[in-house]
């Protein structure tokens, strides 16, 4: 054999073992996500309601692969969805006869091309794949079709872990985390247009200049919470009329001050749950978040609001309450008739 040729077959080799390891390698990618199978799901949802998260995929479909090699193994994801969700993934070309929570069998009939019938119920289509598909703690469930790189996903994952659904749709909820989270951003910096005071100063305050007091309960643990401070409250028009017609006051629900307000003081026990009592007292151990209390000029509580809200959904509650309309009207026909002042950005 000519020198050559030996080069020239070398060289051919190297080149089939080399796509040979990665034939290999892309057949044997795993994702980081603790997938549990269909039956174990509706089991364990029973004892705790965990949000499910239903992943339906084809072997020969390049965004599914795509979506399992990137997203599905970034381990914020995995691990967000492992903790938080009861992960279930199904080919969406199975035939297998599969039981639904609903106790119904589905098969895959042909009748809808090769689309198994419990993933065509649930809104998938061949076209559509990857899908997700989300059940709520209620058990409501809604479709996503497409991959979903790591930002996408995690706006639909909080939307589901946090209870938003039960305030806001998909829609409005992904206009504003978009905003507070961008693309390629763990989240923008942006500056505070509310002047948020201390629980002290706030009241040193009122002592000489009567006001209502917005007291706002803020857990860092909670994406919705932080949206709250940086896009709902920090929206130019809603932050203006709180600076105007409000003492704000923004308290760390996990803070070790002692805090006295009500004629009381509070602590911070240092217990697991890690909770200070002021917030624990004001929920009255109810932890749902995001919340604030509405006080009146002498700390009587007027309202406590809890969820997630957009700009234009607290800015008529605030005006109810600081314009005094809550002593004349309903808040129901207030609502109704309400002209909002915000102008979209």
């Amino acid at each position: 054999m000519k020198k050559t040729d030996y080069k020239k077959t070398r060289f051919v080799l190297s080149i089939l073992i080399f796509l040979f390891v990665i034939n290999a390698k892309s057949q044997t990618i795993t994702d980081s996500v603790k997938w549990i199978s269909l039956e174990e799901a509706g089991a364990e949802f029973l004892e705790v309601q965990k949000p499910v998260i239903f992943y339906f995929y084809k072997d020969d479909c390049d965004s599914c692969r795509y979506m399992e090699e990137t997203t599905f193994s970034n381990s914020e994801v995995s691990n967000y969805i492992n903790i938080l969700f009861y992960p279930v993934k199904i080919n969406a070309l199975s035939k297998d006869t599969i039981k639904f929570f609903d106790g119904k069998l589905y098969a895959n009939s042909e009748k809808t091309g090769k689309i198994h019938d419990l993933a065509y119920m649930l809104g998938v289509h061949s076209d559509t794949l990857p899908s997700l598909v989300f059940f709520s703690r209620k058990a409501q469930g809604i479709e996503f079709p497409g991959y979903k790189n790591r930002d996408e996903i995690f706006r639909i994952l909080t939307y589901y872990n946090e209870g938003i659904y039960d305030y806001v749709e998909f829609e409005d909820w992904y206009k504003y985390h978009r905003k507070g989270y961008p693309p390629g951003q763990s989240q923008i910096m942006t500056r505070l247009l509310v002047k948020w005071k201390t629980l002290d100063e706030a009241l040193e305050l009122n002592k000489t200049q009567k006001r209502k007091i917005i007291l706002n309960l803020y857990n860092y643990n909670r994406v919705s919470c932080t949206l709250m401070r940086t896009n709902t409250f920090n929206q130019p028009q809603v932050a203006d009329y709180i600076n105007k017609n409000f003492y704000p006051i923004s308290i760390d629900v996990f803070t070790k001050d002692t805090l006295e307000i009500f004629g009381q003081k509070y602590i911070n026990e240092n217990q697991p749950y890690k909770y200070h009592q002021l917030p624990i007292a004001a929920l009255e151990g109810k932890m749902n978040f995001p919340v604030f209390l509405i006080l009146d000029e002498n700390l009587k509580v007027l309202e406590k609001v809890t969820g997630y809200l957009t700009p234009e959904m607290v800015e008529s509650i605030l005006n109810f309450y600081g314009s005094n309309s809550n002593k004349t009207i309903k808040w129901q026909i207030y609502k109704k008739e309400f002209v909002s002042k915000i102008k979209e950005e």
